[in-house]
């Protein structure tokens, strides 16, 4: 499968559809690390999950290089940010799962950062804003109507989430030395604080809705200007995959 350099795929799974048939087939692709740390997870929807998710993106990267699934090597740099071993690609990828749903984002050199977030839960998470946001993102958030503030919250979240994913700092980024504005059409900008060293024009930012219940934002290491594609992608299983709108 051809990627340019102006193309970013997004691979998605539900992985509650996957069934214990289907489950020992994505096994074999997972290296002896991999499926020692899925099956120390205390829940079998855990375990479940993390084989899954590290077949997954193991079988995406496949689609662009000639490699196996069970060949791929991985490396976790900076604030455990992973990256691929293998010489000579020059593939960049980021992972991101929440309930019932995996995400893997996917281009050539550029880098990015992918973040999903599962928006039915059944805590209070939006009054965190005042933690973690900036200050005009409260106010944004505050402005709403108090029942879309709880949505909203999540478009905030997962973009903030991307972003340093796609920058490899991880926490280490102060979330309020950054601050995105979300227009009515949900086009995203971002400006930085003065103690954060960063260019507004060094960067794309994406808000998508996957399905009814999930929020997803991308962030893309790229020139402001630069035409980008973005095509979505589902997958089924390890043999069946198709371009896909959202929400699925």
């Amino acid at each position: 499968m051809t990627l340019t350099g102006n193309e970013i795929d997004i691979w998605l799974i539900e992985p509650q559809h996957i069934d214990a048939t289907a489950l020992a087939d994505y096994q074999l692709l997972l290296s002896e690390q991999e499926l020692t740390r899925a099956q120390r997870k205390l829940r079998p929807k855990d375990q479940h999950d993390a084989i899954i998710t590290r077949a997954f993106v193991r079988s995406v990267l496949s689609h662009y290089e000639p490699i196996a699934p069970q060949q791929w090597s991985f490396g976790i740099g900076f604030n455990g940010k992973p990256f691929i071993e293998n010489p000579d690609i020059n593939l960049e990828f980021n992972l991101s799962h929440a309930t019932n749903l995996i995400v893997c984002a996917v281009t050539r050199k550029q880098a990015l950062g992918i973040d999903v977030e599962y928006i039915r839960r059944k805590s209070d998470t939006y009054k965190l804003a005042d933690r973690y946001f900036s200050a005009s993102e409260v106010q944004d958030l505050q402005a709403l109507p108090h029942a879309q503030q709880a949505i909203d919250f999540y478009h905030y979240w997962t973009l903030k989430e991307a972003y340093i994913k796609a920058c490899g700092d991880g926490l280490a980024i102060p979330l309020g030395h950054f601050s995105f504005s979300i227009a009515n059409d949900h086009s995203v900008s971002i400006s930085f604080d003065e103690k954060r060293n960063d260019n507004p024009q060094h960067w794309q930012h994406y808000l998508f809705h996957p399905t009814a219940d999930h929020k997803m934002g991308l962030s893309v290491r790229v020139d402001s200007k630069q035409p980008l594609t973005i095509t979505m992608r589902q997958f089924s299983d390890l043999h069946s995959s198709h371009v896909t709108t959202l929400p699925l």
